[in-house]
C-alpha cells in the first residue's frame, strides 16, 4: 500500500488541513443543531427567536471560515521528517508547541470533550423542555414536531457519546507517558486505538447517512 503523506509534501499538509476543517465543522454543526433544538423548545419567546434559518446559515459560514483559518498552521508546520536510522519519511509537525496543541487541544478537546459536553448539556435541556411542553399552550402539530426533532437530536447525542468517548479515553491513556513504558500496555492501547478510530469514523459515516 502507498502512503501518499510520505510521498507528497502537499498531500501531507493538505490532508491534515482538510481533516481538521471538516471534522471541526461537522462537530460544530451537530452542536449548533442541539443548541437550536433547545432554543426551539424554550418557554421564552426571546430564546425562540434565535431558532432562525438565516441566522443558522450565517453562523455556519462564520465557523467555516474560522476553522479554515484555524487550519493554516497545519499547512505551515506539518512537514516530512525522516525516521531515525532510516530513509523513510513520515508526516508530522516540526513545531513541538503546535504538536502539543494538536494533541491536547484539537484531538482531546475540540473534537472530543467539548462537543460531547455541549451536546450533552443542550440535549438534556431540550429534553427537559419537551417533557414540560404539554403544560404550555402550543399547537398539537408543533408539539409533535418538537418531540420528534428532540428525539432525533438525542439519538445523535447518545451515538456521539458511545463513539467519541472511547476515543477520548484511549487517546488520554496513549498520551500518558507514565503507563506507556510497558510494551504490553502499549500493544493493548494500540489495539484499542485501532478499534476506537473505527468507531470515531463510523460516527461521521452515520451522521452523513442520516443527513442524506
Amino acid at each position: 500500500s502507498i502512503d501518499w503523506t510520505q510521498i507528497s509534501l502537499f498531500y501531507c499538509k493538505f490532508r491534515y488541513f482538510i481533516f481538521q476543517t471538516c471534522a471541526l465543522l461537522s462537530f460544530t454543526c451537530i452542536c449548533l443543531a442541539t443548541i437550536d433544538q433547545y432554543f426551539a423548545t424554550c418557554f421564552r419567546p426571546y430564546w425562540q427567536q434565535f431558532c432562525n434559518i438565516k441566522l443558522s446559515h450565517r453562523i455556519i459560514i462564520v465557523f467555516m471560515f474560522f476553522w479554515m483559518i484555524h487550519g493554516i498552521p497545519y499547512l505551515i508546520f506539518y512537514n516530512h521528517v525522516k525516521l531515525p536510522n532510516s530513509e523513510m519519511l513520515f508526516c508530522t509537525s516540526t513545531n513541538e508547541i503546535f504538536l502539543q496543541y494538536h494533541t491536547y487541544i484539537f484531538l482531546l478537546t475540540l473534537t472530543g470533550i467539548l462537543p460531547v459536553f455541549i451536546t450533552g448539556i443542550f440535549g438534556f435541556l431540550a429534553y427537559y423542555n419537551v417533557r414540560h411542553i404539554a403544560y404550555r399552550t402550543v399547537p398539537l402539530v408543533r408539539r409533535e414536531l418538537d418531540k420528534q426533532m428532540t428525539v432525533m437530536v438525542l439519538v445523535q447525542v447518545v451515538l456521539k457519546f458511545f463513539t467519541i468517548v472511547p476515543f477520548i479515553i484511549v487517546n488520554t491513556l496513549a498520551f500518558n507517558t507514565s503507563i506507556t513504558q510497558d510494551p504490553i500496555i502499549v500493544a493493548r492501547i494500540q489495539l484499542a486505538g485501532s478499534v476506537v478510530v473505527c468507531l470515531y469514523y463510523a460516527f461521521f459515516a452515520v451522521m452523513n447517512k442520516s443527513i442524506e
